[in-house]
């Protein structure tokens, strides 16, 4: 009987076929919370994205849909949320941050909102879409929707806070291959223009960041990649998130339970691969190839410090080596929290190039009497999109400077090995590569498009001689993006 009864016990040794993972684990001290919201608006909602459109109105909604998703962390002394929303900016779902720090008693500091800059979401601005029409009649429901989407975006925060529980944490870099450097050079007496430049600098950094329960179930995975959402451009009538909100869904069915968070990465100069059209089936395409790309670095990360461990041989066909996967204990979730609001150079016009831009106000309405002329529709609208560029370009430029910096407000989030690095407004991927280059952490995030003071195209001080639209319209002076890349890595000292 007790040969028999060790048998038994040698025979059960051998038979642990359920794999170990955060379930098998002490705490790591990280609270984790996740929630999302639909935030679809109804059909007919203005959609006012592009000069070049000829329509005001959306007429039907990609079934992607438009979602807000909060993540809500803690180590039980602190709290900090970060909302993904599905937005061309996230300026105007501000509000969100002070109902739900009322309600949870989240620092407002500690909220961030980042969008995903889709460009085929609601939208109204009289630079875009056709000229001269009355946009009287969107404004009441178009408010009306911004305000409920900050009441949702509140929500998402509030139920992610009362869903707190122990989770573990970490991250993995790979390589993403959707987009292109978007600034194409003058030449051959062609102007700048936003395209493809296969020459130019393109970042193809793909971070994400995977965060575990206790159970060792998938609660959420944060996807940072640099990619315009201008995949959906003038010619649809759609709302839709873009790539990205296909690129969650690929992300979210290869982790079942788990919520996809995506945040814009230093996209200000960088585009889709395939972009410019109304094919919706484009940029599902896309983002389902970054989303396959961000799953498999989602199924490699490990949420806790784990190795193979010898246990022994197994008498099989072959003599195998039994070496298990075993949990050695949870990975560093140490949180902390570091900002700061920089003064930057603002941008000052010369007379020369004021000179310049008055000389295109009076050819671009030149050719608009032309194209009046001509009776062609479509002529017609790009003479009229093109003047009131060029207007609007030379009022900005002919504001008299006031000398006062432009200040920009710079986060950083540590989580354990991983940090997220957050500014407002479009910066070139150069900022992002810079800084990513120059962070002591083994995986991090650069996103844009965040919520807090600044905003608007950052460009690098080589890109002011190429002009283009990104330069014509930025607030910022020449040295603004240098000196924003050496504060930001001198802030790291902060979260270490």
């Amino acid at each position: 009987m007790r040969w028999s009864l060790a048998i038994l016990a040698a025979s059960a040794a051998f038979c642990d076929v359920v794999e170990h993972t955060a379930k098998n684990s002490p705490p790591s001290g990280l609270l984790a919370g996740v929630a999302r919201a639909d935030i679809t608006p109804p059909v007919g909602i203005p959609q006012m994205n592009w000069g070049a459109q000829t329509h005001v109105a959306s007429v039907g909604i990609d079934p992607a849909g438009m979602v807000a998703t909060a993540l809500v962390l803690s180590d039980g002394k602190q709290k900090f949320a970060m909302v993904d929303v599905d937005a061309l900016f996230a300026t105007q779902i501000d509000a969100a941050r002070k109902i739900a720090s009322a309600r949870t008693g989240i620092p407002n500091d500690h909220i961030r909102l980042g969008a995903t800059h889709t460009h085929a979401g609601p939208f109204l601005n009289a630079e875009k879409g056709p000229v001269g029409i009355d946009l009287s009649v969107y404004k009441p429901g178009f408010d009306n929707y911004w305000t409920s989407v900050a009441e949702k975006v509140a929500g998402a925060i509030i139920e992610a806070d009362s869903k707190l529980a122990p989770a573990h944490v970490g991250g993995m870099k790979g390589l993403g291959t959707i987009n292109v450097n978007r600034r194409i050079r003058a030449g051959n007496a062609s102007p700048p223009a936003v395209g493809r430049n296969p020459d130019g600098l393109v970042d193809r950094d793909l971070v994400v960041i995977r965060i575990d329960g206790a159970g060792g179930n998938p609660l959420a995975v944060l996807v940072n990649f640099q990619c315009h959402g201008t995949v959906m451009a003038w010619e649809n009538k759609y709302i839709s998130p873009d790539w990205p909100g296909m690129m969650r869904k690929t992300v979210e069915a290869a982790l079942p339970g788990a919520l996809c968070l995506f945040f814009q990465g230093a996209a200000g100069n960088q585009g889709p691969a395939e972009g410019f059209t109304g094919d919706l089936a484009v940029a599902h395409r896309l983002g389902r190839i970054l989303g396959h790309q961000a799953a498999a670095l989602a199924l490699q990360t490990e949420t806790t410090r784990r190795a193979p461990v010898f246990e022994g041989f197994v008498e099989s066909t072959a003599y195998i080596a039994r070496q298990p996967w075993r949990v050695a204990g949870p990975r560093d979730a140490t949180l902390r929290f570091a900002t700061k609001v920089l003064d930057l150079p603002g941008r000052v016009y010369t007379p020369v190039e004021i000179d310049r831009m008055e000389t295109m106000v009076r050819q671009a309405e030149e050719s608009l009497k032309s194209a009046r002329q001509a009776g062609d529709p479509w002529k017609l609208h790009a003479a009229e999109a093109r003047h009131r560029r060029f207007q609007d370009l030379l009022a900005k430029w002919k504001r008299p400077p006031t000398g006062a910096p432009v200040r920009v407000r710079v986060q950083m989030l540590r989580i354990g090995e991983t940090v997220l690095v957050a500014m407002p407004g479009e910066p070139f991927a150069e900022i992002g590569v810079a800084v990513k280059k120059a962070s002591p952490f083994a995986v991090t995030m650069f996103c844009g498009y965040s919520t807090g003071e600044g905003g608007d195209y950052m460009p690098v001080e080589t890109e002011y001689d190429h002009a283009g639209y990104e330069v014509d319209r930025t607030p910022y002076g020449k040295g603004a993006a240098e000196k924003l890349i050496r504060e930001t890595i001198a802030l790291f000292a902060a979260v270490r």
